[in-house]
């Protein structure tokens, strides 16, 4: 694939990807804070967007640029769609408010928009209002595009009902790291006596869910890899159920985590809702089954009793059954893995992915 391509990037870069990415041109999207100095400056990125031939937006960008983006240069801007933009639809999704759930949202808006006009939008006096803009900012801006690519079938459909589409978006899956492909080939010492889970620590991950079902499996140990609000219940929930739990903190690099999930006896991700989940392919790389949640992407993923286990994330009993299965039975870890990983490298690969969005584009 021959592509001239410039990467807008907000956000930080882990080391693994800066070194990777060395020599590619990869740039900061700048704030849209109102002040003389960035406004100058986000005209100068605004004319540079007009000379490319296309524009991919990747999950989401700032409202407000999304909004200049749509009306001016929608007409070649395409949405390779990861998920939704939560602070306007995660009341509407899950029935939560976006602020009890996100570990960025007020550093993202302070940085985008400043200290003092960001306190306002959050605040509780106006954020029901402030969602409702979001939204119809939304809906603006998507209406315009060019392309709409989602990452899973199940937020193809999801996007069609939403934004009352007269069709469902083409789906092209995302693929892993390729650095933790390349790890997953790598001998690393023995199993371990853990099942592991990565994602951050918050309500939507359903952590405690995961807890809970422990509970109920005398051998379970679970080590978790993030950060976030929910660390300290989610510590004294464990210990009144006294379930072992580890909880590791954020990855410092690829190879820490290759070898957590190389050591680990299964993989669960039981998230409330989840529009793909990359973590249950992970895992699969590494030749470890998984115990999925039924909300959302990830059951396109896992084949049902061939590469782990379906189920419904707050049915604490039946992902006990599945856990112990698993814990218990070395032979149906080994089978169970070594169909995730064929399935992974069949279907879930960055080449395959890449090349796959690349003819959505040429398309």
């Amino acid at each position: 694939m021959n592509v001239d391509a410039t990467l807008f990037w907000s956000g930080l870069i882990t080391p693994g990807w800066q070194a990777r990415l060395n020599g590619y041109d990869i740039r900061t999207i700048p704030s849209t804070v109102p002040s003389p100095r960035r406004l100058v400056v986000m005209l100068r990125f605004l004319r540079e967007l007009s000379r490319y031939d296309s524009i991919i937006i990747h999950h989401h960008v700032d409202p407000i640029l999304a909004l200049y983006i749509a009306r001016n240069l929608g007409k070649k801007t395409i949405w390779y769609s990861g998920s939704m933009f939560e602070l306007a639809w995660e009341k509407w999704i899950t029935g939560e408010d976006y602020r009890s759930i996100s570990r960025t949202i007020k550093q993202t808006s302070e940085e985008y928009y400043g200290q003092t006009l960001s306190s306002l939008v959050m605040s509780d006096q106006v954020f029901d209002q402030t969602v409702r803009l979001a939204r119809a900012v939304d809906i603006y801006a998507v209406k315009r595009y060019s392309k709409i690519v989602a990452n899973s079938k199940f937020l193809s459909r999801f996007i069609k009902r939403i934004y009352k589409l007269d069709f469902a978006p083409p789906v092209v899956y995302p693929g892993p790291d390729p650095m933790l492909e390349q790890l997953s080939s790598k001998d690393f010492v023995g199993e371990g006596d853990y099942m592991l889970a990565v994602g951050p620590l918050i309500p939507l991950k359903n952590v405690d869910g995961m807890i809970q079902a422990a509970s109920k499996v005398p051998s379970a140990r679970l080590v978790v890899v993030g950060e976030g609000q929910d660390r300290v219940s989610l510590e004294e929930s464990a210990d009144r159920l006294r379930v072992p739990l580890y909880l590791k903190g954020n990855s410092h690099s690829e190879e820490e985590l290759a070898m957590l999930y190389s050591q680990s006896m299964l993989h669960i991700h039981l998230s409330l809702y989840e529009p793909f989940g990359l973590t249950p392919v992970e895992a699969g790389l590494f030749r470890k089954a998984s115990i999925v949640t039924n909300h959302g992407g990830p059951p396109e993923i896992i084949v049902e009793g061939e590469t782990g286990f379906i189920v419904e994330p707050r049915d604490y009993g039946t992902i006990a059954k599945r856990m112990n299965e698993l814990l218990s039975s070395p032979e149906l870890r080994r089978e169970m893995g070594r169909k995730a990983r064929k399935r992974v490298l069949e279907n879930f690969t960055l080449e395959r992915s890449a090349k796959q969005l690349l003819a959505e584009v040429e398309s």
